[in-house]
C-alpha cells in the first residue's frame, strides 16, 4: 500500500475466516497479506473497520451472498471499500446488490437492470455469462437473461491475474504506476508491450521529474523547490506535507523511525521523485518490450498523438499493450483513442469508453483533447465501405 488519499471508513473483504493458518499468496515477488494480517493492518495501522463478507464455504454467485451484503452495508459508516482477490467475485455481488435494490426499492439509485449488469461487467472485462449460472442473475433481478448479452472482448482472457490493469478494448489496457513486483506477473499473464507515458528527468528541454507516491504524504505538492519551499522530498518539507502527523511510525513499517515515506523504491522513486530510467532498466531486463512515450499531464495531446500513434499501433500488432502513467488518466486518454483508431471505432464509442474508464473526454472539460479525438475519429476516419 503506497497511497493514502481519500479515506475509506471500512474494508469489506470477500475471502475466508480470519486465521493465521491461511496460506500466503504472492504477486510477483511481493508477498500479500492473508486475511488475519489484512485485518490487523486495516484495524491497527490504518484505523479502519474490517469485516469478512463471506465464509470459506459460501457460494459467492448466489442470492445468499447478496443478502449478506444487503444486511452488512447499513451497519457500516461510508465510504466502504469492497474487495476480493482479483475483483471478480465482489464485483458480481456488488452489482447484484444494486440490481436487487433496483428491483425492490423504486427510489433507489443508481438503478441496475439485468441488461445493464451485463453491459457494465463486459465493459469491465469480466465474463459473467459463461462462468456464472444465468438463473442466479435472473432470480436476483427478477428479469430474464437478455438476448445476446455482451461478453468482454479482451486479450489475454486471464488478464485478471494482473488485476491492476483496466481493459479498454481487445488487447489495449491502461493503469497507473507499475511497480517492480508487477513485471514478472505482466509477463506471465501475456502482455507484450508496456508504454510508459510518464515524464523522465527532462521534458521539452526542462527538468520535469514527476512526483512518486509517498505514504502519508500529500500529492500534488510539487517535486522541485519553489519560492521559499524546499523540494518535496526534503525532510522538513515531508514533515510539513504529512496527511496525518499523528500516525504511528508503524504505519510505514514495524521499524520505521518516522511516520511518513521519504522514498519509494518499489515505484522507481529516487531522492527527487519518479525516476523513469530505473523503470526502463527493469523492463529491459525482462521479456517485455518497453516504450517511453512521455507526455505532460495536461498535454497538449494533439501534436503528441501525431508523433506517437504509429509506434502505439505497431506495438499493438505484436500483442497486448499496457499503457501506464502515474494514475491512469493520460493512459486512458491515449489508449482509448489508439484502440478506436486501430479497430475503426467512431467518436461516440471513444467518448463513451473514456467515461466508463472514469476519465471522460468532453467539449467542455477537455476541449483540446476532444478536438484531437474529433480529428482522428471524424476528420481522418475513412468512410465505411459500401456493401455490394
Amino acid at each position: 500500500m503506497k497511497r493514502h488519499r481519500k479515506r475509506h471508513n471500512d474494508l469489506l473483504r470477500r475471502p475466508s475466516k480470519v486465521n493465521d493458518d491461511e496460506p500466503r499468496q504472492t504477486f510477483g515477488g511481493d508477498s500479500l497479506p492473508n486475511t488475519a494480517e489484512a485485518k490487523k493492518i486495516t484495524e491497527e495501522i490504518a484505523d479502519l473497520k474490517f469485516i469478512n463478507l463471506l465464509d470459506p464455504m459460501d457460494e459467492w454467485a448466489s442470492v445468499e451472498a447478496v443478502q449478506k451484503l444487503t444486511q452488512a452495508l447499513p451497519t457500516l459508516p461510508k465510504p466502504v471499500l469492497l474487495h476480493c482477490d482479483r475483483g471478480y467475485t465482489i464485483t458480481f455481488v456488488t452489482l447484484m446488490y444494486l440490481a436487487n435494490q433496483t428491483r425492490n426499492n423504486p427510489d433507489f439509485t443508481p438503478k441496475i437492470t439485468s441488461k445493464e449488469f451485463y453491459n457494465i461487467s463486459a465493459a469491465m472485462g469480466l465474463d459473467f455469462i459463461s462462468r456464472i449460472p444465468q438463473e442466479v442473475v435472473s432470480e436476483i433481478t427478477g428479469e430474464p437473461t437478455p438476448e445476446n448479452p455482451p461478453k468482454p472482448d479482451v486479450e489475454p482472457e486471464d488478464w485478471m491475474d494482473y488485476w491492476v490493469a483496466h481493459p479498454v478494448y481487445k488487447n489495449w489496457y491502461t493503469g497507473g504506476q507499475i511497480t517492480r513486483s508487477h513485471i514478472p506477473v505482466m509477463n506471465e499473464v501475456g502482455f507484450k508491450t508496456v508504454a510508459n507515458l510518464r515524464s523522465g528527468i527532462m521534458l521539452d528541454g526542462k527538468p520535469n521529474q514527476e512526483e512518486v507516491n509517498l505514504l502519508n504524504i500529500k500529492s500534488h505538492t510539487g517535486t522541485y523547490a519553489k519560492g521559499e519551499k524546499e523540494p518535496r522530498q526534503y525532510k522538513e518539507r515531508l514533515e510539513e506535507t504529512r496527511i496525518d502527523p499523528n500516525r504511528p511510525n508503524k504505519f510505514i513499517s514495524p521499524d520505521s523511525p518516522v511516520n511518513y515515506e521519504s522514498r519509494n523504491l518499489e515505484e522507481f522513486g529516487d531522492d527527487v521523485g519518479y525516476q523513469e530510467l530505473t523503470e526502463k532498466l527493469y523492463f529491459q531486463a525482462s521479456p517485455l518490450k518497453y516504450l517511453h512515450l512521455p507526455v505532460a499531464t495536461k498535454g497538449p495531446f494533439g501534436p503528441y498523438l501525431e508523433k506517437v500513434m504509429d509506434q502505439l499501433l505497431e506495438a499493438s500488432r505484436q500483442g497486448p499493450v499496457m499503457v501506464h502513467c502515474a494514475m491512469g488518466k493520460r493512459a486512458a486518454y491515449v489508449a482509448v483513442l489508439a484502440a478506436a483508431v486501430q479497430y475503426d471505432k467512431d467518436l461516440e464509442w471513444a467518448l463513451r469508453r473514456s467515461r466508463e474508464l472514469g476519465f471522460a473526454v468532453s467539449k467542455t472539460k477537455t476541449p483540446e483533447l476532444y478536438r484531437t479525438y474529433v480529428d482522428w475519429l471524424v476528420t481522418k476516419r475513412k468512410p465505411p465501405k459500401e456493401e455490394l
